[in-house]
């Protein structure tokens, strides 16, 4: 019999396995009840028809069909380009280049202000000796440490400026990969360093623009000008300080944003 599709002939013994076993019309026709023995005997088949053998031929022929069934180059195709869609799960290389840049430059900052910390203690030492000594302030070893003074606190404020800008651009992409992900920008962007780094900038920038803006004549007694100058290094020391620690906290903040933006199982993937 056949299974009811034209060119798949089963030989008259056992269902078409390929078709999903769909019997002939001859063989439906049959099963419904023609004539009285079929109704008597719904477990019998009408004479030269046969029930399928499920460990008979039609098992053994099933590995065949699978193993001589021609694959379709277009189906293959097509299952080809599912399997390689990847759904696109964290930052891309862009971010990762500049996130790289940034801390780069971060640390850049950070050994320059500790060089501004020494330089400053240098002339601490300067300033105390010309208290005990006038001549000292002519020489040139401490006119060289005032040079070196000058030139680290202007590298200092360049990086200070470099730093803001590239945070700025970096924080600003970041939002827009997280929404691009799928993620909501306020819950990567949220935490205590960040928090923490955003409170120390006020005094900060105050103290900065006060610096920038003292112009008081210098007193002309020797030990009121160096008393005043050490007071004045002991401030900058300590804001120096504070910006080491903004910095520390800023990195953090930048790690720990980037582990936000990338699954756990792909830290190796980090860049850093």
């Amino acid at each position: 019999m056949t299974c009811g599709a034209p060119g798949h002939d089963t030989n008259g013994r056992y269902l078409c396995i390929r078709h999903g076993g769909v019997p002939s019309a001859e063989f439906v026709a049959a099963l419904v009840g023609e004539g009285e023995g079929a109704a008597r005997w719904p477990d019998r088949l009408p004479d030269g028809m046969e029930w399928p053998d499920p460990a008979g031929e039609t098992a053994a022929r099933v590995p065949e069909q699978s193993r001589t069934e021609p694959a379709d180059p277009l189906a293959l195709a097509e299952m080809s380009e599912d399997d390689d869609e990847v759904i696109e799960d964290r930052a891309p290389v862009g971010l990762r280049a500049f996130t790289w840049l940034f801390l780069t430059v971060t640390a850049v900052h950070i050994v320059l202000l500790v060089v501004d910390v020494l330089v400053l203690r240098r002339e601490d030492a300067v300033l105390r000796d010309y208290a005990a000594a006038e001549h000292t302030l002519q020489s040139p070893a401490s006119q060289a440490v005032f040079a070196l003074v000058n030139r680290v606190g202007s590298a200092v404020s360049m990086a200070l400026w470099v730093t803001l800008l590239m945070f700025a651009v970096w924080f600003g992409v970041v939002g827009r990969v997280a929404d691009r992900l799928g993620r909501d920008r306020r819950t990567v962007l949220r935490h205590w360093t960040y928090l923490g780094w955003r409170l120390a900038l006020i005094p900060l920038v105050v103290y900065l623009f006060a610096d920038a803006a003292r112009d008081e004549p210098r007193p002309a007694e020797r030990l009121a000008f160096v008393e005043e100058a050490l007071a004045v290094n002991h401030t900058a020391i300590m804001f120096v300080s504070l910006r080491i620690v903004m910095l520390a906290m800023l990195a953090g903040f930048v790690v720990v944003v980037w582990r936000r933006l990338n699954p756990p199982a792909r830290d190796d993937d980090l860049p850093f």
